[in-house]
């Protein structure tokens, strides 16, 4: 299907295009392991799909690729007609995911979590689709405490109210009854009830063969890396009771359009704010990493002398480029715990906008860390401030800031799915940020009256030049950088 085609379909009422998920030919390999080989199905819109196996078969793989979480490395899933290679938002928004992880925000309560998913999904009323929620599985005791003090079960019932908040055509649960008492699985199975009464489609990966035949019709048994069982189940001898809340209370809420570029940006950066001004994780490391750096190289230069400024000023950059290195990657690790960053990938918000929202919020954090420090240099290491320029001082501070937080937060997203997580960060920044460093210290060391001062406007504009260059890059880059 064309892209124009694919905006077309996506353009449409969720009714009037059948959701069908279709699986042709799919495999999928990890290094030199091959998970999946010649994987095809057809599910079509209200079917309800129990999908079992072995560990290591593949199960999950499978559903993360059906959800757009992984690509394929051969075949294709198609969700409606269309490629979920070339989805936009108006597709993610008709699936719902629960994962083994939560994709909540340990520090956010359960409320704000649903809250800040309901802004990205665009539901016209989230209040009301959080009440319906909370009432169907039980909320009201949780969601107003923090997502990371919950129980395994709890976080479970929170999860499933997040996958549901946007009213998905197809729900995709993995492993859905993990951590749930008894009550809580019960009142799971009239959910799921429900939903396929309703129209939705409903796949869920299991190992306990009660659970796939007390309410799924269709049964898909994966062995030796492909489909080795596809066929109907018998109706359910269980008696499947009326849902607590009406269907179209939990699976119709009013949605308008989902948050465009900067929007979503806003919405991300203010989460990490919240999260931040509720931890103070973030300037408290970094801050009192810095103030380290300066007071320690403080006792060991002499203050005054011209010799001494250039190294004065590369103390201070260094000090800079190790609080950014140090707040963005504990800011995308935040992303990592829960794997937060999948919530927002499966979300309609664009790729670019995690990008830019998570850069401006550590912009915001590390302009108040050299609020701090800045004055602290001066007092410590600098003279009495005579031939000092101020203004190109504190644009030479933003300048450089700015372009150490946009090449960090670029490269967070790579190490934020990696092995070695934070530490790769400053292996990734350092090669790229050396021309930015090296014009930020003679910069600062010539607003400092420590040289010519006429080239000082010249070197602002090539710090400028090299901050929209590594803007753009980043911003087109980093859709690319984040997947799988």
């Amino acid at each position: 299907m064309t892209a124009l085609a694919s905006r077309e379909v996506e353009s449409r009422s969720p009714s009037a295009v059948p959701t069908t998920l279709v699986v042709e030919g799919l495999g999928k390999e990890f290094g030199w392991t091959r998970v999946l080989s010649n994987v095809s199905l057809t599910i079509e819109e209200g079917e309800y799909v129990a999908l079992m196996g072995s560990n290591g078969v593949g199960k999950t793989t499978l559903l993360r690729m059906c959800a757009g979480l992984s690509v394929p490395t051969e075949g294709s899933v198609s969700i409606a007609g269309v490629d979920l290679r070339r989805a936009g938002p108006g597709l993610r928004r008709r699936v719902g995911f629960v994962s083994h992880e939560s994709l909540l925000y340990p520090d956010l309560t359960g409320r704000e979590n649903l809250e800040f998913h309901a802004r990205l999904f665009g539901v016209t009323d989230p209040a009301s689709a959080i009440a319906a929620l909370s009432e169907l599985l039980d909320l009201d005791g949780i969601l107003d405490r923090p997502a990371g003090v919950l129980s395994r079960g709890n976080r479970q019932r929170l999860t499933l109210a997040r996958a549901l908040l946007h009213g998905p055509r197809i729900v995709l649960l993995d492993e859905p009854f993990t951590g749930l008492d008894e009550e809580s699985s019960d009142r799971l199975l009239t959910v799921l009830d429900a939903l396929v009464a309703s129209g939705r489609t409903v796949v869920m990966t299991t190992h306990d063969r009660s659970v796939a035949e007390a309410g799924p019709r269709r049964l898909i048994l994966l062995e030796n890396r492909t489909v080795a069982v596809d066929r109907e189940l018998p109706v359910p001898t269980r008696e499947i009771a009326p849902a607590p809340v009406q269907a179209p209370a939990f699976t119709r809420p009013t949605l308008t359009t989902p948050p465009k570029l900067f929007r979503a940006a806003l919405a991300i950066a203010a989460k990490d704010l919240r999260v931040e001004f509720r931890t103070r994780d973030v300037i408290g490391s970094a801050g009192l990493f810095a103030l380290a750096v300066l007071v320690t190289a403080s006792f060991t230069m002499p203050t005054g002398a011209a010799a001494s400024a250039g190294a004065a000023t590369g103390v201070l950059w260094i000090s800079i480029l190790f609080a950014v290195l140090l707040g963005v990657g504990r800011t995308m690790a935040r992303e990592s715990a829960d794997r937060g960053i999948e919530g927002l990938l499966l979300s309609p918000a664009p790729r670019e906008s995690v990008f830019i929202g998570k850069a401006l919020a550590s912009l915001v954090l590390m302009a108040v860390v050299d609020v701090v420090i800045i004055p602290l240099f001066l007092v410590m290491m600098t003279s009495d401030g005579q031939g000092s320029n101020p203004l190109a001082l504190i644009g030479t501070v933003a300048l450089g800031t700015l372009g150490l937080v946009t090449v960090a937060s670029l490269f967070s997203g790579i190490a934020v799915g990696s092995r070695l997580g934070e530490s790769m960060l400053p292996i990734l920044v350092m090669p790229v940020v050396i021309p930015l460093m090296v014009g930020s210290v003679e910069l600062t060391r010539l607003a400092l009256g420590a040289g010519d001062s006429t080239s000082v406007w010249q070197w602002l504009g090539i710090l400028a030049g090299f901050d929209i260059m590594v803007l753009l890059a980043a911003i087109a880059m980093f859709s690319y950088v984040i997947e799988e």
